[in-house]
């Protein structure tokens, strides 16, 4: 598996206009689709991920799936299959990632923030088929015994997931005789309802679990503590932006600046009733790099405000994203704390009404 992830110019200097709309987009894209109606603590399911990775990922799909916000969306149909590999994977063993997946965590160390250990692991908890799963490794791929582990691997180009991985197989050829670079995801059972998904073709990683060295051994897993009564959250650390980096052509080195400082990102979101609590949070090097940030927000939401009004934008847009827009820049609540700045917006159900068909004038 490998996580994309913008640059750090790309995500602050270039987004500070529209700061709380992507926040508030990017959860409603990934929970669109996903009981308990609260979310259930994120701490037990992170111990499972080795310490110190600098972005986690966490998704109480259980809970969104029950949430009056989700039941409340437009498309209630199924979803479409991503790819054949993963149609026949949900046919062969049963496994829908809509109905069946109730709890995920993702831990990824990219290569732009941690150099020479490029590794993702996913743990989820759900419903799994043991033996379709593991039929459809012996079709499909192989199986191996790691660490006292049964573990299937998968070339990653058959995994469900679709997205490339590293790790070679240690024993595949060519036709040709020559050792094949071949690339493999491996899974593993950790009980009956939770399996993890490692990059490469060794659970390795995932046994490892270093001691974490005091208070600050782990930032990104304290960040999470934050919000650990979040459904869903992800927490980044942002990696540094090149000198001469300057998005969208913005030569404001006061800008950079303040994009510079930001080093820690977390987005979290919460059921809340009809709705849906979204909260964007950077963290800078000091307060008053945070206070200038809350400043150029507020400035921004204000151009963004103004835009909205013209007439050209308001004839070009559909109604229902003007008024989900109009409504979010008035109502969002952007404040600084220390060194943390913070939007939050409550997304009401009109949101669901984004991506829909146009009215005809």
């Amino acid at each position: 598996m490998q996580m994309r992830r913008p640059g750090k110019g790309t995500i602050i200097a270039g987004g500070l206009a529209i700061f709380a709309l992507a926040g508030a987009v990017l959860v409603y894209s990934g929970l669109r689709r996903g009981a308990t109606a609260d979310a259930s603590p994120a701490p037990e399911l992170l111990s499972e991920v080795p310490a110190g990775a600098p972005t986690l990922v966490y998704a109480d799909l259980a809970a969104i799936r029950a949430s009056a916000f989700y039941q409340q969306r437009p498309d209630r149909g199924p979803i479409a299959l991503p790819d054949r590999d993963y149609a026949d994977f949900v046919q062969s063993t049963g496994f829908d990632f809509e109905k069946d997946l109730d709890r995920v965590v993702i831990a990824s160390w990219p290569s732009g923030l941690a150099p020479g250990k490029k590794q993702t692991i996913l743990i989820a908890d759900g419903r799994f088929d043991h033996r379709k799963i593991h039929d459809y490794a012996v079709r499909k791929g192989k199986l191996d015994r790691q660490e006292g582990h049964e573990v299937f691997l998968f070339p990653s180009d058959n995994l469900p997931s679709g997205n490339p991985a590293s790790g070679n197989a240690p024993d595949g050829k060519t036709p040709g005789g020559k050792q094949e670079q071949k690339r493999w995801n491996s899974i593993t059972f950790l009980n009956d309802r939770r399996i993890a998904i490692v990059e490469g073709a060794s659970i390795a990683p995932l046994l490892d679990h270093p001691a974490e060295n005091g208070p600050g051994g782990d930032p990104a897993r304290d960040r999470a503590a934050r919000v650990a009564g979040a459904a869903v959250f992800a927490i980044t650390r942002v990696p540094p932006i090149p000198a001469n980096y300057s998005p969208g052509g913005i030569q404001s080195a006061q800008l950079m600046n303040l994009a510079r400082s930001v080093q820690w990102i977390t987005l979290a979101a919460r059921p809340e009733g009809n709705d849906l609590r979204v909260s964007l949070e950077g963290e800078c090097l000091s307060a008053m790099d945070a206070r200038q940030l809350q400043a150029a927000l507020e400035l921004f939401r204000m151009i963004g405000s103004a835009g909205l009004e013209s007439s050209k934008t308001r004839q070009s847009m559909d109604p229902a994203t003007l008024n989900v827009l109009e409504t979010m820049l008035k109502t969002a609540d952007v404040s600084a704390s220390a060194e943390r700045v913070r939007i939050l917006v409550e997304l009401t159900p009109d949101v669901l009404k984004l991506g829909g068909p146009r009215k005809t004038q």
